[in-house]
């Protein structure tokens, strides 16, 4: 009597908790956004005869109930670190290291990808008549590999830059940002913990780079003001899942006192490159020049004779953008994820002094758009 008085207990006490999950899925308010996972929830599924019977209707809206379960975020962490302490989470995209730090696994070659980009920048370097820089940053995890947690296969960070610059059979002024990475002592300083991106820190590194191999004078280190800004969670944390990672701080360098950014969002000039008010929202990294754009204009006053740059660029731009604006007058900064226009066309209105092409290497081997490049 007992033994069964203890089964109807455990099946009454299942569908409550059946009953209770059911009623908050479907009693609870509906996010639209994850602001830790950065990233907008599916939509509920329209459900069609064609949806249906090709499957995708239920492969949606398995996807839909996964964004929308109560208590997902709790659930998210829960198994990201229940991955962590069986070993299983550096099988996954995201490595963790010491220090609190997240990572990005290895980058992996693509020889049809890699071919491809370069023969973009080598056709876009003979329709301009002139050499192209070409600028390929290596990955956070390359710089702090001897940190990393469980480590299987080594960043070849190095050995792949190489081999694209030797592809470019000097079409390309290629900018040896390696060297000056690998010379500083504490390379950690140089990328976010949180985040893929590389800090102030890295990009005026890269700039400070980019500037002597153009020979052009840039301010040094020193002379610029940097405010500290708290409580910055990057991408990796949001994809790692790991919530109980502490946020670190967000530097933001000033030297000039007045640069105005025009973007293709506004079309409105803005003063100063940082837009602040981003701080406030879940994406911080959107306070360097308002986030991706698919052009994004930036004027020094101070700066009038000094020359114009074209950068086509990924998301580290946003953070180096600002700093070239301290060695030219005009910056002109194309994202060709979201610009479809001919850059010969903006180059023939604007006559570049210099035209670089900055990606990570991440991206580099990813990335489908430079093809388009004309």
């Amino acid at each position: 009597m007992k033994a069964k008085t203890e089964h109807w207990v455990t099946v009454v006490g299942f569908c409550a908790f059946l009953g209770v999950a059911a009623a908050l899925y479907l009693f609870l308010p509906r996010s639209e956004y994850s602001e830790r996972e950065k990233r907008y929830l599916a939509k509920s599924p329209t459900l069609t005869i064609d949806s249906l019977v090709s499957g995708e209707y239920g492969e949606d809206l398995e996807t839909y109930m996964a964004d929308h379960i109560p208590a997902r975020d709790f659930f998210v962490g829960l198994n990201a670190y229940a991955d962590l302490l069986s070993g299983r989470q550096v099988s996954k995209e995201i490595y963790v290291a010491e220090e609190n730090r997240l990572v990005e696994a290895p980058v992996l070659w693509n020889e049809v990808q890699a071919t491809k980009n370069i023969a973009a920048v080598d056709r876009l370097a003979k329709a301009l008549d002139q050499k192209v820089d070409l600028m390929i940053v290596p990955s956070a995890g390359w710089a702090v590999e001897d940190q990393i947690i469980g480590l299987a296969d080594p960043y070849t960070d190095k050995e792949q830059i190489e081999r694209l610059y030797a592809m470019t059979n000097d079409r390309a002024n290629t900018v040896d940002v390696l060297s000056a990475f690998a010379a500083e002592s504490d390379r950690g300083v140089l990328y976010y913990k949180t985040d893929h991106h590389w800090t102030s820190f890295g990009a005026y590194k890269a700039y400070s780079a980019y500037m002597a191999a153009k020979d052009r004078a840039y301010p040094a280190a020193e002379e610029f003001a940097v405010t500290v800004a708290d409580g910055f969670q990057g991408s990796t944390y949001s994809r790692a899942a790991l919530w109980l990672t502490p946020s670190e701080p967000l530097e933001l360098w000033k030297r000039t006192s007045r640069l105005f950014v025009t973007n293709s969002k506004t079309n409105q000039p803005h003063e100063g490159v940082f837009y602040t008010e981003r701080l406030n929202e879940a994406d911080k990294y959107t306070v360097f020049l308002d986030g991706n754009q698919a052009i994004v204009r930036i004027e020094n006053p101070e700066n009038v004779g000094k020359g114009s740059a074209l950068v086509i660029r990924d998301s580290y731009a946003n953070c180096l953008g600002p700093f070239l604006a301290e060695s030219y007058e005009t910056v002109v900064l194309v994202d060709p994820r979201y610009y479809k226009q001919p850059i010969t066309e903006l180059c023939d209105k604007e006559e570049f002094t210099d035209v670089l092409v900055c990606y990570s290497l991440g991206n580099f081997m990813t990335d489908n758009n430079l093809v388009w490049l004309k």
